[in-house]
């Protein structure tokens, strides 16, 4: 845990698994993918779709909005959500498996929607910055791995 893991997620080039304590079971029925929909994140998202699809599980699809310069309207949210699975399926079938919170940090917001759904997995996109891209942006797959509780497993952009 701690510096090692964050140093896995932020070079690996495959998913990685972070397990924090020994799981009882690996039957994910509940998942959710946290994304900011940008257009850089299609190709995770579609390798997290193809490495959980023998999982059946339900993936929750997630937007933390903030209260900052990036806050978006509701319209704005399903807009971009919109535009998303279109670019990445071509379609908007998983348009009905779309949640949008409002939290102070993307972290919590994660954390606390897990909790709402009962999710037994996180999954989220990793851009694997370094240097000072990393100390000013850090990053939340990092953050998630050391405080929550529930397996992740990150995607690399």
């Amino acid at each position: 845990m701690g510096s090692n893991t964050e140093k896995v997620i932020r070079f690996s080039e495959v998913p990685v698994f972070v397990v924090k304590k020994e799981l009882k079971d690996t039957d994910f029925k509940d998942v959710v993918y946290a994304t900011d929909f940008s257009e850089e994140s299609i190709p995770a998202f579609k390798n997290m779709l193809k490495t959980l699809d023998v999982f059946n599980a339900k993936k929750h699809i997630l937007y933390v909005n903030l209260p900052n310069e990036n806050f978006k309207t509701s319209p704005e949210m399903d807009a971009i959500a919109h535009e998303f699975l279109m670019k990445a399926e071509g379609n908007t079938d998983r348009l009905i498996n779309v949640n949008f919170v409002c939290e102070r940090s993307i972290e919590k917001g994660i954390l606390n929607f897990s909790n709402a759904v009962g999710a037994d997995l996180i999954t989220t996109a990793t851009h694997g910055r370094t240097g000072l891209s990393h100390i000013f942006s850090g990053s939340i797959s990092e953050d998630l791995s050391n405080h929550a509780a529930l397996p992740i497993m990150t995607f690399k952009i």
